[in-house]
């Protein structure tokens, strides 16, 4: 009986294809010590009334060992500069006599900012689309230019804030394009904006490079 089953074993050894790999389980998470390259643009709104803009941003990521190497450490530099324009029409700022001065005005708010993120990819949690969620502590430097009844005045501050992300990234090439919305709390204090969080909303769009 040891006999036969021995020949049977060896039949079947013999008639597997020779150099035939062992089946492999897929794992689509990025090695850890990969690098996360990518480039976005896409739509601010500030909380304020500042009007929307175009927001520009690029991202160097690094995929650490942990959680299983869903967790990625990013740092991303950012820049946006809404503004918001319009006319004041209250008689009174000519006094009784005078004729009323030109009361357009037009008030724009630069920001650059330094963001550290933790990130928390879902690798493929939705089929082929990976959901991932992250946020962190950011460095704002803000210059806002006014420009009231002809004269222009120009502040600039620096500070720290706080932001928050969520992001669903689609497998394309050598890396994946991914959608992504934003919001930022990064105060200011100007004489031409007041004491106001001129951070708020973003949505953009980007490719991410795995390296």
């Amino acid at each position: 009986m040891n006999a036969l089953a021995l020949l049977v074993a060896l039949t079947a050894l013999a008639s597997a294809e020779p150099g035939s790999p062992p089946e492999a389980t897929a794992d689509s998470t990025p090695p850890a010590g990969s690098i996360l390259l990518a480039p976005k643009v896409g739509v601010f709104k500030s909380t304020t009334p500042l009007d929307a803009d175009l927001f520009l941003a690029a991202e160097v990521g690094y995929v650490t060992p942990l959680l299983e190497r869903r967790l990625a450490v990013v740092l991303e530099v950012n820049y946006h500069r809404p503004k918001v324009s319009g006319t004041l029409t209250d008689p009174q700022l000519g006094g009784f006599d005078a004729e009323p001065p030109d009361g357009s005005y037009s008030v724009a708010v630069r920001e650059v900012a330094f963001l550290l993120s933790a990130v928390f990819r879902f690798e493929q949690a939705l089929g082929s689309l990976t959901p991932y969620v992250g946020g962190g502590p950011g460095l704002y430097l803000h210059r806002a230019t006014s420009d009231m009844f002809g004269t222009v005045a120009s502040e600039s501050d620096g500070g720290f804030g706080l932001q928050a992300l969520a992001g669903l990234e689609m497998p394309l090439g050598p890396g994946g394009a991914f959608f992504e919305a934003h919001y930022h709390f990064s105060p200011v204090d100007f004489v031409s904006t007041g004491d106001v969080n001129v951070g708020g909303f973003l949505a953009s769009v980007g490719y991410r490079l795995r390296l």
